[in-house]
């Protein structure tokens, strides 16, 4: 049924598109995440090392007051540092060795240990931890023994390293979240395209498996790998479906063809069982019948010999052959044929030109060109066999001035016993055009017919020349 196919979300998760776009998705999720991860503890590396190094000078600096000024002027020294609103913005706590307080602002209740450690507040400044509306504090510092009966610790304001560290923490989430989601999405509609695509692509092809030969690949024209694809196959398909008409075509033909002669074969031997009075009578049907079976047995070689060139298993045999060569070798042995039929055999072709291919097979393409012109003309009329390269490549001709074939036949003349005359009562297989078209098709050569006024031209287009190898 015509129309969008439905992409069955079973079908969407096992697809190649999905599953390559959530491949993608993990991947990029992973390097977000490391990214992500360097830039984190860089950040909160660096800041924490700014938090380290001035707590440790707090510490130097006390600890060059108590030198000085004995307790009495650190507990001086930690007042002015916590005096005021905000005060030094450091967190001290100054303990005797009977753990009574002496000085600082931590609250009451809150003992830190030796080492450096984090402490959680509520409050700030003097009244820190009073209240359940505080603000919440974080604080990092360090605990020392100072001597045999003081306790020292000197911490900072920590929350802006939190604050960052929950910050990067949640964009990181979100960022990889955020992709992996995308991602999905993104996999879900790649993957449900490509099914789609896909879709398409098995629906003709099931129509064709039902025999349906004529249908062809969907293309849209975006010259992506499914258009190519589709392009390649519908190539193949007409291709198909082109062998498959002209196998019809072959055997209606070969039914025709054969059956006549066939028939004649039969008639003679049964003329000669019942008519023959002697043994020059029976070598004489004989003879009859050995004749129609020749003919029989050339048109079977020339079909053989078609599907060999056609399949390309020759072309394993392909080197550089000269071309003009070939030609004169063709002249040379059509040259006397022609002047005893009374036409006019001319040739232009100059040395030394080369393609790349089967020199046997280029002799018999060229040779049944001058067999057709010689066949399908009058007496004196004039055939011409030209040789020539120029910007397009090698070109070769064969033209005469007889009648020619009418404009709607030229496409047709090159099938498979393909016949101007329906009658089929000439001798001749209707075979020999087609072996020329075989022969042109394997070289990767075009040939062309074409009305020469009057008369037909048939012109073999190759590709380039062959250059000569270096020596």
């Amino acid at each position: 049924m015509p129309g969008t196919p439905c992409v069955r979300p079973r079908r969407l998760l096992h697809s190649t598109g999905f599953r390559t776009g959530l491949g993608y998705a993990a991947l990029f999720a992973a390097s977000v995440f490391v990214l992500f991860g360097v830039i984190y503890w860089q950040t909160a590396g660096y800041m924490e090392r700014q938090l380290r190094a001035v707590t440790v000078t707090d510490f130097h600096t006390l600890e060059s007051v108590l030198r000085h000024g004995g307790v009495e002027g650190l507990r001086r020294a930690i007042a002015a540092r916590t005096r005021g609103e905000h005060g030094h913005g450091g967190w001290f706590l100054l303990l005797n060795d009977q753990g009574t307080r002496l000085a600082g602002n931590l609250p009451p209740g809150v003992r830190p240990r030796e080492g450096w450690q984090q402490l959680a507040l509520r409050g700030s400044g003097d009244h820190a931890g009073e209240g359940e509306s505080g603000e919440h504090r974080v604080v990092q510092g360090e605990g020392r023994a100072l001597g045999r009966d003081l306790f020292l610790f000197v911490g900072q304001d920590a929350g802006a390293l939190n604050e960052m560290r929950e910050l990067w923490l949640s964009a990181l989430a979100w960022g990889v979240g955020a992709t992996l989601l995308l991602a999905a999405l993104g996999g879900a509609f790649m993957g449900a395209a490509a099914l789609r695509r896909v879709e398409a692509i098995n629906r003709v092809a099931g129509d064709i498996v039902a025999g349906d030969l004529a249908r062809r690949m969907p293309v849209r024209g975006t010259e992506d790998e499914f258009d190519t694809l589709a392009t390649h196959l519908n190539r193949m398909l007409a291709r198909i479906q082109e062998l498959m008409e002209g196998m019809r075509q072959v055997s209606n033909d070969i039914a025709h063809d054969l059956r006549t002669p066939l028939g004649r074969l039969r008639l003679t031997l049964e003329t000669a069982r019942r008519d023959a009075g002697s043994v020059a009578d029976y070598r004489l049907a004989v003879d009859h019948a050995l004749e129609q079976t020749d003919q029989i047995l050339e048109t079977f070689a020339a079909l053989l010999r078609i599907a060999q060139i056609e399949s390309g298993a020759r072309r394993s045999r392909f080197q550089r052959v000269d071309l003009s060569a070939v030609l004169d070798t063709v002249l040379d042995a059509y040259l006397p044929v022609a002047e005893d039929a009374g036409h006019i055999l001319h040739a232009r072709i100059p040395p030394g030109i080369h393609v790349r291919g089967d020199r046997e097979l280029l002799v018999q393409a060229f040779a049944n060109l001058i067999e057709n012109a010689l066949r399908h003309t009058p007496a004196g009329s004039r055939i011409d066999l030209a040789l020539e390269t120029g910007p397009q490549g090698v070109t070769a001709t064969v033209a005469d001035d007889g009648p020619g074939i009418p404009a709607e036949a030229l496409d047709k003349v090159t099938g498979r016993f393909y016949r101007l005359e329906s009658s089929r009562s000439t001798p001749g297989s209707g075979l020999g055009l087609s072996l020329v078209a075989a022969i042109a098709a394997l070289h990767e050569a075009e040939l062309r017919l074409a009305d020469n006024a009057p008369g037909l031209r048939a012109t073999l287009q190759f590709a380039a020349a062959e250059t000569a190898p270096a020596s």
